[in-house]
């Protein structure tokens, strides 16, 4: 077949997706050595493949300078992909062009719009209807849905009532960059923001779902007994979330808050070697892909017991109800204080971490792939197009 993939969110700074979209494509290509695959990125994205130094000869780079959530992916990217004369293209996110008629794999990593759509606050409403739209039609029009979890998987057919036959689910999972730190990097780190004490790490958006302020708000209560405790929250703060500054301002916690912004691959892996104990706050996950890194890591996590994450972490985690400030705060003192439970979940994280593997995420997806292949008619155009 001739595979097209929306790789236009290829690059790191789309965080999660950009994680997925990374290790799905580089094993991909690995694994397959019978298919033809097209990846259409932007400019940006091609600039992070490049490193990869991928020796196959199956597939080929197109660019396509169209941002994602952009009316031009609605309006100017059917043209292109209808160009190519594709057997099949596979979309890495909701954000398909709706006008789009050949034959397409979905992937759905959440309804977190659908749930907390004050996640796209920075949107209008009619832009965030048109997302609800979009996936809505992402999943109805596909001829299979890719869901990252089991939750996600019934979130959707009870949202859109989809036929559970057409829904897969395939996991993400950890990559051994979490691993590649740097001593310089750590004594660095240690350094500039001056951590003497126990360090508690957060790793992820700052949007509503993530419960954030309820996180700042458990640490301002553990602080009463463990004054040496720093919390370290890693992503690009959202300046128009007030309620997160708002929470910051009032329990004048500034000085034992770090926050560096988005970090590179290399410094997060130290201060994931750094850090004591990972949090996960959110009142919403399709997966929850920053905890299972903690635990490839070595680090010890306590999350909430909401949505996918107990599926995920399985009983590698200490669970809290996110909702309840002082357990949140209970939870995260006796990881630091009790050791044995401490080693405990650490042994648990790596071996939960490790019975997910990148391999095994593409090996899953190529074999739905192959599905597609058996069963659908090929477009005999493709038959034409010439070997990369």
């Amino acid at each position: 077949m001739l595979i097209g993939i929306d790789a236009r969110m290829y690059r790191t700074s789309t965080a999660g997706i950009g994680r997925y979209s990374q290790n799905l494509i580089k094993n991909l290509l690995r694994l397959d050595q019978e298919n033809q695959y097209i990846l259409f990125m932007t400019p940006e994205d091609e600039k992070e493949f490049k490193t990869e130094n991928l020796k196959g000869k199956n597939y080929k780079i197109r660019i396509v300078n169209i941002k994602h959530y952009s009316i031009s992916e609605q309006l100017k990217l059917p043209a292109i992909l209808n160009k190519e004369k594709l057997d099949l293209m596979l979309f890495l996110n909701f954000n398909y062009p709706v006008f789009y008629r050949g034959k397409f794999i979905s992937v759905i990593h959440d309804l977190t719009l659908f749930f907390y759509p004050e996640t796209a606050r920075q949107t209008n409403f009619i832009k965030r209807l048109a997302f609800k739209f979009v996936i809505k039609k992402a999943c109805e029009n596909s001829i299979h849905v890719i869901a990252v979890s089991s939750y996600t998987k019934n979130d959707i057919i009870n949202h859109f009532h989809i036929a559970k036959e057409k829904i897969f689910v395939i996991p993400e999972a950890a990559d051994e960059r979490t691993l590649n730190f740097s001593d310089s990097i750590q004594r660095r780190i240690k350094e500039k923001y001056k951590i003497l004490g126990p360090l508690i790490l957060y790793v992820g958006q700052f949007r509503p779902h993530k419960n954030i302020p309820g996180l700042i708000k458990a640490f301002a209560v553990l602080k009463k007994d463990i004054k040496k405790a720093k919390l370290a929250i890693l992503g690009k703060p959202d300046p128009a979330d007030q309620d997160f500054w708002a929470t910051l301002d009032i329990l004048d916690l500034k000085k034992d808050i770090l926050m560096p912004g988005f970090v590179k691959d290399e410094e997060l892996a130290s201060w994931y070697a750094i850090a004591d104990v990972f949090v996960v706050p959110s009142f919403y996950e399709g997966f929850g892909l920053p905890g299972l890194e903690a635990m490839k890591a070595g680090l010890p996590v306590v999350s909430s017991n909401r949505t996918s994450l107990p599926e995920v972490y399985k009983d590698a985690a200490l669970y809290f109800d996110p909702s309840n400030i002082g357990e949140i705060a209970d939870k995260i003192k006796m990881v630091l204080e009790d050791k044995k439970l401490k080693g405990k979940l650490i042994e648990k994280g790596k071996i939960v971490a490790s019975s997910y593997s990148w391999q095994k995420t593409a090996e899953q997806t190529l074999d739905l792939l192959k599905q597609v292949e058996k069963s659908e008619v090929r477009n005999p155009k493709s038959e034409t197009n010439p070997k990369f």
